[in-house]
């Protein structure tokens, strides 16, 4: 695939930095047109009348406002309406001082002005254009003068010639310099991508999507430290799937595992973003609740249950499962140990007494049921 640099600037925005560095220019050329003619009373080096610094400055406007119109009207060709705005303000400027040759390097204008497109066909069109408005400047005006011959034409064709080559040239490498960025910049967005992919699969389950083992106790520990340290109040539910042994035996180990990312579907979009779910290990999950008390825990983790038992599973032949939870809430010096096993000894009492049910560890055991 060609790389076109057209896809990649703001060309929109260039456009009218050139053309307001074509009205700078134009300024320039006025206010040095009015020196020259000012100085030029005292040394009769130049006669230039009051009338001919207006007209130059009339006709300088007149052009550009063209430019400007032709510009706003016509977008499929502005870039090309850009560089006939240059060989338009080049040719007034000769014109306005035809035995000044230095001014004849402002042909190369149009040259510059296309190699900002980065394309070829530009380039070469503004290179005749270029040609075109220098011989059509030597056959109008400058031939009148004794300054400039056949010679200075011939010689002044192959200076835009070279002008011409030298703007390909660094089109090219431009080019090429901007396909080795677009290189580089797509490895390192592949290499960050990769990163991304590495460091979730490093940090999730690759059957649930959820958090894994490892990432949630990472989590845990930056939560007990936050709670030492200002008190914040958090809640951990141990979830376990009843009987999933059985459904491995009886249905088959692919059916349990589409039961696992069904109940995993479920807790991930019933808890909040606040919240850290995860698959603690086999049929064993894990949530932990910030930011909320442990009276709206308790709801949400009713809704939760009552949500996967009216679920059947068409892998199960339409049966349903259901869930024990064990609930602890955070107090500060309670240690990540002693967390999981309050929390734990809560789960087991929600399973010794019938499972499918709510326990949260209190002094006074208190339980949920359906």
């Amino acid at each position: 695939m060609v790389f076109d640099v057209v896809n990649h600037v703001k060309l929109p925005r260039w456009n009218r930095r050139i053309l307001n560095g074509y009205w700078g220019m134009a300024v320039l050329s006025i206010a040095a047109t009015v020196i020259i003619a000012w100085f030029g009373r005292f040394t009769n080096a130049i006669d230039f009348t009051v009338a001919r610094v207006g007209l130059h400055a009339l006709w300088t406007c007149i052009g550009l406002l063209v430019v400007e119109a032709a510009y706003g009207l016509s977008k499929q060709w502005s870039d090309y309406i850009i560089i006939l705005g240059g060989a338009l303000l080049s040719a007034n400027l000769i014109s306005a001082f035809p035995l000044v040759s230095p001014t004849l390097t402002t042909l190369f204008l149009p040259i510059l002005t296309s190699v900002f497109y980065f394309q070829r066909r530009k380039v070469i069109f503004a290179f005749c254009v270029s040609l075109f408005t220098y011989y059509g400047l030597y056959a109008l005006l400058l031939r009148q003068t004794t300054q400039y011959g056949w010679l200075d034409a011939f010689a002044m064709t192959l200076i835009l010639l070279i002008g011409a080559f030298v703007g390909l040239e660094i089109m090219s490498r431009g080019t090429d310099l901007l396909k080795d960025l677009r290189s580089t910049l797509a490895s390192e967005q592949d290499l960050l991508v990769k990163n991304i992919m590495m460091d979730k699969q490093a940090k999730t389950d690759a059957l649930t999507g959820l958090y894994n083992h490892m990432s949630f106790h990472e989590y845990l520990e930056v939560l007990i430290r936050q709670g030492e340290q200002s008190e914040l109040s958090f809640q951990l539910a141990l979830l376990d799937i009843d009987h999933f042994k059985k459904v491995n035996d009886t249905y088959g180990h692919r059916a349990g595992d589409a039961v696992l990312s069904k109940v995993a579907g479920i807790l991930q979009r019933s808890v909040s973003p606040n919240d850290f779910p995860a698959r603690y290990g086999g049929e064993e999950f894990a949530i932990l609740f910030t930011e909320t008390d442990v009276t709206d825990t308790i709801s949400q983790l009713e809704r939760i249950r009552h949500h996967i038992a009216a679920v059947r599973h068409e892998e199960l032949n339409g049966n349903q499962v259901t869930i024990s939870i064990g609930l602890y809430e955070f107090r500060r010096g309670c240690a990540k140990e002693e967390l999981f096993g309050k929390a734990d000894t809560a789960l087991y009492r929600a399973k010794h007494k019938g499972r499918n049910r709510l326990e949260i560890y209190q002094d006074e055991p208190m339980t949920l049921t359906s």
